[in-house]
């Protein structure tokens, strides 16, 4: 039980192990001050850039003459926005999303309540 193990742990040290080459020359550095030299790989033009975008747009439920069924309305007005807005924006770039807060009023006998939904998104700029 002893050797197959020295035999395993044996194989493992002869596997082989492959590094990359990292040729640098440096001339002319000043070496009075210090000096942090960085090394990366891969392209670094091809970083994304984004902006952020506030909006705000109005959301309506319909009008009723019961106030509860106005606000009922409102509520199902705002989870259509989100599910709609999420549609749109498929690659995941929300930041924030509300409805805003209801506010009802009264028309005659009818009710209608409304409010402004306000959103931040994060906007790929051109490359």
């Amino acid at each position: 039980m002893n050797f197959i193990l020295q035999a395993a742990l044996l194989s493992l040290l002869a596997l082989p192990v492959q590094a990359e080459e990292v040729g640098i020359k440096i001339n002319d550095v000043n070496t009075t001050q210090d000096t942090t030299i960085s090394i990366k790989k891969g392209d670094a033009g091809g970083k994304r850039k984004y902006t952020l975008s506030n909006g705000e747009e109005d959301i309506s439920g319909d009008k009723n003459v019961v106030m509860k069924d106005a606000e009922k309305s409102w509520k199902s007005a705002c989870l259509d926005w989100k599910k709609e807005f999420r549609e749109l924006n498929k690659d995941n770039k929300i930041i924030t999303m509300n409805c805003g807060q209801m506010k009802c009023t009264k028309d005659g006998v009818e009710s209608i309540c409304s409010s402004t939904a306000k959103h931040k998104v994060k906007v790929l700029l051109e490359e």
